[in-house]
């Protein structure tokens, strides 16, 4: 289920708002993204370094040439792009996720909640990478 939706095909779009929304501003240009460029941005961050969700948005926008990246897309799109990659790591059979969302966040953070993943083995991921915390 995950996976089709992370494969379905996104296309990426900048909209100047004309209200303010959420930390936009009215006349500021918006990105709406997509799973995967969420994605490739995450699988980007060096092992053993942690990006928020925040800067996230923000490479995302300065990369596409807009103001801001939606929030509300983003928070939606992250949760697809981590739940495609827990499916397919139960698909394969492999010992860790391939996308390291751990990176992104970890078991504290709003969106953890919604994952098929427990905060328990989240947090795990994390401390295998990150062992001093």
């Amino acid at each position: 289920m995950w996976i089709a939706k992370f494969n379905k095909p996104y296309k990426e779009k900048i909209k100047k708002l004309t209200f303010n929304f959420a930390d936009i501003k009215k006349g500021e240009t918006m990105l709406v993204s997509s799973p995967s460029s969420i994605a490739k941005y995450i699988h980007k961050i060096p092992k053993g370094k942690k990006k928020t969700v925040i800067e996230m948005r923000e490479a995302l926008a300065k990369k596409a040439k807009a103001n801001k990246t939606c929030p509300v897309s983003t928070g939606i799109f992250l949760r697809i792009a981590i739940e495609a990659s827990l499916e397919e790591q139960i698909k394969k059979k492999t010992k860790k996720p391939k996308l390291p969302f751990w990176r992104i966040i970890d078991e504290k953070s709003p969106i953890a909640n919604k994952l098929s993943i427990s905060k328990k083995l989240l947090k795990a991921y994390k401390n295998q990478e990150f062992i001093n915390e």
